[in-house]
């Protein structure tokens, strides 16, 4: 006599199913138990049995006051760490006019745009910002005399400084300075610590946006391994620091720019201890920070600072508005390096988005923005790494982000990523070649695909881009 299944087996079994299929992605959010309950005529207890086998079997998972979600899992085309040697030699940084072609095919709205790591301007809080800007001006609040204080305008400083307690951080709202966006922190951190000539330690790969600073600057780069999950390798960055003359280390502990890795909290930890002992400052970007995927925010490395060895930047460009150009600095013991600073390069940052930002993060709303936005973001990058592993070839290997919106993805051999985009803008489509993440032009066989404004659209063009990428793995066999 065969025995018959229980009722919450079947159903896990039927969610499960539709769960392979696609129908509920990596990091979208499942019915609720109330909603499953009434749709499928069973009871509450039964549903929640099922939901427990699920997540048993490590499918679904439970995040507090938010329900149940799908949850990464590694598949056979998982990025593995890059067995790039841990002994690096320093790069003069000389990058190229490459990366402002990159800028400019970005700009072109006839461009499929996976080349930039641009937010998807449909899940930014426009409208609200808009309102805030006619209530700013009807009340005449800004006074524009405010400007030229170059720690910015205490409205933002405020909740900042109250955000970052959130996360673990102890510094005051003077102890913020207002930026240009993060790009501008970044550039005041590492003039405050650094001087023309020095060697500065980054990620391998990194944004090459850090590359042009450098570059700028006149400083050197020393580039440390990186690993998909975990980010910095502190063991290379330990013998980098044994061995050659850093100054200062800069740092995307949080689902950096391009790998997506997210350097767990003990090593972030011993990241601070590491550089304190050495008096090594520290240089973190944390502007993907609040696009986490899982059930909280991951600290930042700033968190564990007690010596004011750390400076924080962020910005509001990735979740809120890229347009209103809003980073800040937290730069510990560099604060009135920092501010001198910003005085000589401008006096201070244009004051409307500065009392726009900070209403909209006092008014209301904005934690339930970042909710939304990050289940759009978990299903998009989702729903791109199932769409590269269906029309990409066989030996493509894709890093697994747990925040941001950006894939990290390493070709079949044989595939030089410089070539693939010369042959993916002739037909409208912009990636970002793997050589421009590093100053010694490494990560050739690699590029970075953002997810940002993934639709049914992109995938149409995606799977243009796969065929090119056959194409061109197929000549390479040929030759």
């Amino acid at each position: 006599m065969a025995t018959k299944i229980p009722l919450y087996e079947r159903f896990a079994a039927e969610l499960q199913e539709q769960i392979e299929a696609g129908t509920f992605p990596e990091g979208s959010r499942i019915p609720a138990l109330r909603e499953s309950a009434e749709q499928h005529n069973l009871s509450l207890s039964t549903i929640l049995q099922s939901y427990r086998l699920l997540e048993t079997r490590g499918i679904i998972e439970a995040r507090p006051q938010s329900g149940y979600y799908v949850k990464f899992r590694p598949r056979s085309r998982t990025l593995e760490a890059d067995p790039s040697p841990a002994r690096e030699d320093p790069t003069s940084v000389n990058i190229d006019d490459f990366s402002m072609q990159l800028f400019r095919d970005t700009q072109d709205p006839d461009f499929a745009k996976f080349g930039a790591a641009s937010p998807d301007v449909g899940l930014l809080p426009m409208a609200r910002l808009n309102r805030i800007v006619g209530e700013l001006a009807r009340e005449g609040a800004f006074d524009l005399d405010t400007s030229f204080y170059p720690e910015g305008t205490e409205a933002l400083r405020v909740p900042i400084a109250q955000r970052a307690f959130g996360f673990g951080c102890s510094f005051g709202p003077d102890e913020v300075v207002i930026t240009a966006g993060c790009t501008e922190a970044l550039a005041l951190a590492l003039q405050a610590t650094c001087d023309p000539g020095d060697l500065v330690a980054i990620e391998s790969p990194t944004y090459f946006g850090i590359l042009l600073i450098l570059e700028a600057l006149h400083l050197k780069a020393l580039e440390i391994p990186t690993n998909p999950e975990t980010g910095l390798s502190l063991e290379a960055l330990e013998f980098a620091l044994e061995n050659h003359p850093v100054r200062a280390v800069i740092a995307m502990t949080n689902f950096s720019n391009p790998l997506g890795s997210c350097m767990p909290d003990a090593n972030k930890h011993i990241l601070v201890d590491l550089l304190a002992r050495k008096d090594i400052p520290l240089i973190e970007n944390d502007i993907y920070g609040e696009l986490y995927f899982g059930e909280r925010r991951p600290s930042v490395a700033k968190a564990y600072d007690a010596t004011g060895n750390v400076l924080l930047c962020s910005s509001f460009s990735k979740d809120i508005s890229p347009g209103y150009r809003l980073g800040w600095l937290a730069p510990g013991r560099w604060l009135e390096d920092v501010r001198k600073l910003k005085m000589a390069i401008g006096s201070g940052t244009s004051v409307l988005p500065q009392l726009t930002i900070a209403r909209y993060l006092t008014s209301g709303g904005y934690d339930l923005h970042l909710r939304k936005i990050r289940r759009a973001y978990a299903q998009k990058v989702a729903r791109m790494t199932r769409a590269i592993e269906e029309h990409f070839p066989e030996g493509t290997r894709i890093a697994r982000p747990q925040g941001g919106y950006l894939l990290w993805v390493r070709l079949p051999a044989g595939i030089d990523s410089m070539v693939l985009y010369r042959e993916a803008v002739k037909s409208r489509i912009t990636i970002a070649p793997g050589s421009i993440f590093s100053p010694s032009h490494k990560h050739t066989d690699y590029v970075r695909l953002s997810a940002g404004a993934w639709s049914e659209k992109t995938e149409k063009d995606l799977a243009r881009l796969g065929r090119i990428v056959h194409r061109l793995l197929a000549e390479g066999k040929e030759a």
